[in-house]
């Protein structure tokens, strides 16, 4: 190797390990080597993402501290969005993702969704956006973790490796373990936080805290806002199983009526092909026992939200069925004239919502049930195999009722935990969860989301970068000259 190229690998190499400190998140050679050929383990399908809508609750405003996030998902084609299980590797944590990665949640109890903002766009940012959201669920495991790596120039998800991407411009939601949550405004070089604290707040396809770039809600964003409000004025908290059945569905209660309506510019619209409601904000277990609820098929307003979790290490088959059957019961809802898209029969849709709504109560039930037995000092295995149970009864209950359109199938024996004994005396459990459908007593009356809206100080050593950039352009012309 001759002087001048031996000059320009080095200085090459100092340029992708820019200044800017980095605690955990470093480019390994794997990462450099396939910045532009990384494994997709969810099929991933090549049109744009026109829509998508989602919302955050934590703290005061929930019934019991947990975080709550969900995401309307929406796509011009229809493709299979449903839950797919991706095994932890000996780098990466375990997670359940929903078909393109654009919501789901890992085995810390990290759930994450995004929505696009083209506002933020160079080019085309689709596959980035996907794939930021699969990196953020195989390297994080809080909000607090999320914000440092956005802002580290050598982490996997960094500004320089954005770029690799494909270009990103998205918002990120994410909840943790801790009950945290907060929606990212993220371009290819730049990021914004917003915290959402005892409070709630909703996104759509606008930036809302992006400098040059934001404005207030509108739209559908204001939409799911309106519903929120809604829920809480009456309620005083607002639990996951009011953002199931009055938010992700909320399309203005023209379903309530009796004539034919519209769902046209709703959150859950025509081209809503699936739906994610993810619970976090119970620390046990390192965050195995945090749960996401699918709507899988086109369309969610007549789909049935079923449970999964990461450590049950399966997506049982019947939720394969239900992509099939909600969207034959989509169009059983639709009115005539079909060349009205996204206009529906509102008894049919009181109809299959009956029997949806009736399952989500008994899941959502059951799992807090299960969570308020869960024992210190279980193994791994005690863990996984009883989760396991029950996701798959609770699954396989969920679909049947939902296909079959009758609540007259037996329930399954709830799952439990095994006891643990020791020697002297048998550990007690607690609950860090409410079986009750009262609100906390320490909810307010404050719905707002407390953010600071500020930049997460993106910096990519933009002015040795760019010198270095130089030196390399002149050595390579006087080696070329």
């Amino acid at each position: 190797m001759n002087r001048y190229r031996r000059v320009t690998v080095f200085l090459l190499c100092i340029l992708l390990i820019v200044s800017v400190p980095s605690a955990e998140y470093l480019f390994t050679s794997e990462d450099i080597g396939t910045l532009l050929d990384i494994d997709l383990p969810i099929n991933y399908p090549e049109s744009r993402i026109e829509g998508c809508s989602s919302v955050i609750v934590t703290g005061n405003a929930t019934r019991d501290g947990r975080a709550i996030l969900m995401k309307n998902r929406d796509l011009s084609d229809v493709p299979r969005n449903v839950p797919v299980y991706v095994p932890a590797t000996s780098t990466n944590y375990a997670f359940v993702g929903v078909n393109t990665n654009a919501m789901g949640i890992n085995e810390k109890g990290l759930a994450v969704m995004n929505t696009y903002l083209p506002a933020l766009a160079g080019s085309d940012p689709i596959e980035g956006n996907t794939l930021l959201n699969q990196r953020i669920m195989e390297l994080c495991e809080s909000v607090d973790e999320v914000a440092h790596a956005l802002n580290d120039s050598r982490s996997v998800i960094g500004p320089l490796y954005r770029h690799y991407l494909g270009h990103v411009a998205t918002c990120v939601g994410v909840v943790d373990r801790f009950g945290s949550g907060a929606f990212f405004e993220v371009s290819d070089t730049e990021a914004y936080v917003q915290y959402v604290v005892d409070g709630y707040d909703t996104r759509a396809n606008h930036p809302r805290i992006f400098p040059g770039a934001a404005s207030g809600p509108n739209g559908r964003d204001q939409y799911l806002l309106d519903a929120l409000e809604d829920v809480y004025e009456e309620h005083g908290y607002i639990s996951p199983v009011h953002v199931m059945q009055d938010v992700s569905r909320y399309v203005h209660h023209k379903e309530l009526g009796s004539a034919n309506f519209s769902i046209e510019g709703e959150p859950c619209n025509p081209t809503t092909v699936s739906s994610m409601v993810a619970v976090s904000g119970d620390e046990r277990y390192d965050g195995l026992l945090n749960c996401m609820w699918t709507a899988c098929g086109p369309n969610p307003i007549v789909g049935v939200y079923v449970p999964s979790m990461v450590c049950a290490e399966i997506v049982p088959e019947s939720i394969e069925d239900l992509w099939a059957h909600t969207r034959d019961k989509y169009k059983s809802a639709r009115a005539l004239p079909f060349t009205t898209e996204g206009l529906l029969y509102p008894v049919r849709v009181r109809d299959v919502q009956s029997f949806a709504f009736f399952v989500e109560n008994y899941t959502l039930s059951a799992y807090e049930q299960l969570m308020s037995s869960v024992p210190d000092g279980l193994s791994d295995n005690q863990v996984r195999d009883t989760i396991r149970t029950f996701i798959i009864e609770m699954d396989d209950y969920a679909s049947r009722i939902f296909i079959e359109e009758t609540t007259d199938i037996e329930p399954p024996p709830l799952a439990e935990f095994p006891s643990i004994t020791s020697t002297t005396s048998t550990t007690s459990t607690t609950s860090t969860t409410s079986t009750t459908d009262t609100p906390s007593t320490t909810t307010t009356s404050n719905s707002e989301s407390l953010y600071d809206g500020r930049i997460l100080s993106v910096t990519v050593g933009a002015v040795s970068g760019l010198s270095l950039v130089v030196i390399i352009a002149v050595l390579l012309k006087r080696r070329l000259s």
